[in-house]
């Protein structure tokens, strides 16, 4: 992988103020690893406080840093993606706050040019906010004509 590291808006096909994450802090070939800073003015953020159900996203974008690093090192055009479920989602917190700081992981189970599977955890201080397995879908979507 590259060195030193892009930042999420090279390798996302996200736009401001949707990039959730804030830096990709580890790769290898087969996993990923990003820091989310949560604060008051963050996206779903309010009263200083998120449900952890954002978790999925922080995961998702994770996901797709990893496969848009992939394509960006081999030259190729960063694809837009889509979650398409997930598995076993365990939640280990309520809420998160502003000023909590998160590390994301994604490690691939399995993929194709398409479809890909990813177990995913997010960890607070040391200690699990979340864990689940995302099923992801890479490419365009063909519209469908009445």
């Amino acid at each position: 992988m590259l060195t030193p590291l892009p930042t999420p808006a090279q390798v996302l096909t996200h736009e401001p103020p949707m990039i959730l994450i804030d830096e990709l802090v580890a790769a290898s070939e087969k996993t990923l690893r990003t820091r989310v800073l949560l604060r008051d003015d963050s996206p779903f953020v309010q009263d200083g406080w998120v449900s952890s159900m954002v978790v999925i996203e922080y995961m998702a974008q994770t996901i797709a840093a990893m496969t848009g690093l992939r394509r960006r090192s081999g030259g190729e055009e960063i694809k837009r993606g889509y979650l398409l479920g997930c598995r076993s989602l365990e939640l280990d917190a309520a809420e998160l706050r502003s000023g909590d700081e998160l590390i994301v992981e994604a490690e691939e189970i399995w993929s194709s040019e398409v479809l890909g599977q990813f177990r995913c955890s997010v960890s607070r201080r040391g200690e699990s906010v979340a864990a689940g397995t995302l099923t992801v879908y890479q490419g365009e979507l063909e519209e469908e004509t009445t």
